[in-house]
């Protein structure tokens, strides 16, 4: 794999793991309230770090190479979206009318098991149209 087609795989984890960073130092950022706002937050998480474990994924794939089986490269995707989680959390302990939650980083996780299913599937088609 070329330098450029690295940079560029990795490139693009930087900048959404930035976009996650910058929408985490918003002080009061809501999209409604009460239990509308539960309901945009909440997927929104699950989909921020679906969109990063996927990235991830791709990079450590094309980082490794096609002989990292695809549990691995998923194992080792999955824990550095997880740690990426888990600081963007404390992050929010710091940002002024925010607040760092563990319920979030279940939300966060299981963006992270949707980014894995995605993949199977993913993987699954490119097989079938390979047969």
């Amino acid at each position: 794999m070329s330098f450029r087609r690295l940079l560029l795989l990795w490139g693009l984890v930087v900048l959404w793991m930035g976009l996650i960073f910058y929408l985490s130092s918003i002080p009061n950022l809501s999209v409604a309230s009460g239990v509308l706002d539960f309901w945009t937050r909440k997927p929104a998480h699950i989909g921020e770090y679906t969109v990063l474990f996927l990235l991830i994924l791709k990079a450590v794939l094309g980082s490794f190479g096609i002989e990292w089986k695809l549990w691995k490269t998923s194992v080792v995707a999955a824990v550095l979206t997880l740690l990426y989680a888990v600081s963007d959390e404390v992050h929010q302990l710091f940002v002024p009318t925010r607040a760092g939650r563990v319920m979030d980083l279940g939300f966060d996780f299981l963006g992270i098991l949707v980014g894995f299913f995605l993949s199977y599937l993913i993987r699954l088609r490119i097989r079938r149209k390979l047969d």
